[in-house]
């Protein structure tokens, strides 16, 4: 299953909460979780979650947010948490209270599939919302500027990596997505996001695309970007970078 969940954040007074700062939650939640997962995560090229941390304008509320892309990520990493009624933060030397653990996405990869096959008629398109610092890396450089190919690129990786029963494979698929989606409006600004002591250089922002061509081919566009908001999209999407919420047009 597909689980996305948020946690409300208490900051102490006088701090505020900051999206770089999903590095620091990520450190906090695998001192959390069983020592055996934390070090098979650490090995793990592509981990099958997602997490980061930002402010909610329209909750007004600072929030935790955890994407599992199989039910033994959700198993080892979300439900340990509902024993834990705060983080202690290494790094800043604080504690945050969390509220309690909200279920806002739950889906298959199956389902998720079905809804859009099925649906009476194909998406017109999608907006991206960052919600976090979003960066790739190709030819061993980070690119900073969000790319529809390295977008779905990012997307059809994760869904053929975690699905066990369908896939997304079709011959030239990534040409083919990237050669029927317009970028038609967009407000992007550069940020940084460090890591480790790393600074790494993306963009956060919103953007729309329009879809066009055959109309299985809208479907499928319409099934990653509804997968986006659970698996994150790009780098280091495990320690807070990546996030988004996307709208089906």
């Amino acid at each position: 299953m597909l689980r996305l969940t948020e946690i409300p954040l208490k900051m102490p007074e006088h701090t505020r909460i900051h999206p770089a700062m999903g590095s620091i939650f990520h450190g906090a939640l695998m001192s959390i979780i069983a020592p055996a997962s934390a070090e098979m995560y650490h090995h793990m090229t592509l981990r099958p979650y997602s997490q980061a941390v930002y402010w909610n304008e329209r909750k007004h509320s600072a929030l935790w947010r955890i994407g599992t892309l199989t039910d033994e990520a959700y198993e080892r990493l979300v439900i340990p948490l509902e024993k834990v009624p705060a983080l202690w933060l290494k790094q800043k030397q604080y504690e945050v209270t969390l509220g309690p653990r909200q279920l806002i996405g739950q889906t298959s990869f199956e389902d998720l599939a079905g809804q859009f096959v099925k649906a009476d008629s194909a998406p017109a398109g999608a907006e991206w919302q960052c919600l976090s610092v979003m960066s790739f890396k190709q030819d061993g450089r980070y690119v900073i500027l969000p790319d529809i190919r390295l977008m779905y690129h990012s997307l059809l990786l994760r869904w053929n990596t975690f699905s066990d029963t369908v896939k997304l494979e079709q011959d030239d698929l990534l040409e083919q997505l990237v050669s029927h989606c317009r970028l038609t409006k967009y407000h992007l600004r550069s940020q940084v996001f460090s890591v480790n002591g790393s600074t790494i250089y993306g963009c956060e922002g919103w953007q729309r695309y329009s879809f066009f061509g055959y109309d299985m081919l809208k479907r499928l566009q319409g099934i990653l970007a509804a997968l986006a908001p659970f698996s994150g999209i790009g780098v280091k999407t495990a320690l807070g970078m990546g996030a988004v919420d996307t709208t089906i047009l």
